[in-house]
């Protein structure tokens, strides 16, 4: 670690820095809050493709809610404690990789991350259909990482990883240091520390050790306690 410079945070969205889940808030808005839980757990603790899971089974009984309630849902979303103050300071290049476009695009201009990869919901007349076109459903985490990464060219061990899920796992096993924060029973021993909770304010230490996170981030946390 000592002779790594760090140039490049990723994130996961749902989950890690948002404090819950649009794939779940649409669920409940559509009625089907209980068979897209049971299909999370299936991909947490069986093994199921995360990707396929959410463009196959879980999107698809989204279909008929419109746009506009979508991005009502992602306004309703909370951060996670700690994760503005923490995200708004990392010192290097920074990049929110989820599930869906309209999260990552407002989590990305609320925090002032760099990039953003998302899957994109596709929409007619302002209404969901069951589809989701995207570099992630269609190229799965691993590869949309590869990519960010030879686009800005560096290593990947000049990379650390942050996130909960089965769908980060290539993000944990390609980056040089990767934060599980309260991760799924699945990846738990993926990731090289995990913070069980989800609470940035736990992550400030491995950051700093790091030299990617400014020293603003603990005024800022000071001030929300």
């Amino acid at each position: 670690m000592a002779d790594t410079t760090y140039e490049f945070v990723v994130f996961d969205g749902d989950e890690t820095l948002v404090d819950g889940d649009i794939t779940s808030a649409l669920a409940e808005h559509a009625g089907v809050a209980a068979e897209v839980e049971a299909l999370n757990a299936e991909v947490w603790e069986s093994g199921v493709d995360p990707m396929e899971a959410l463009a196959e089974r879980i999107f698809p009984q989204f279909e008929g809610v419109s746009t506009e309630t979508l991005n009502r849902l992602v306004r309703w979303l909370q951060f996670a404690p700690g994760a503005e103050a923490v995200a708004r300071n990392i010192t290097c290049q920074t990049a929110i990789v989820t599930a869906l476009s309209p999260l990552a695009s407002h989590v990305a201009d609320e925090l002032d991350l760099d990039c953003e990869r998302a899957n994109t919901p596709v929409a007619t007349d302002g209404v969901l259909t069951s589809e989701l076109h995207g570099a992630i459903v269609e190229r799965r985490t691993g590869p949309v990482l590869d990519a960010l990464v030879a686009d800005l060219g560096i290593d990947h061990d000049q990379v650390i990883a942050i996130g909960d899920g089965p769908h980060d796992e290539p993000l944990f096993t390609r980056a040089g240091f990767s934060i599980g924060l309260d991760p799924k029973p699945s990846v738990q021993d993926i990731p090289d520390v995990v913070v069980n909770e989800q609470d940035f304010r736990r992550t400030v230490p491995y950051l700093q050790e790091r030299s990617v996170l400014d020293t603003r981030a603990l005024d800022e946390l000071s001030a929300e306690c």
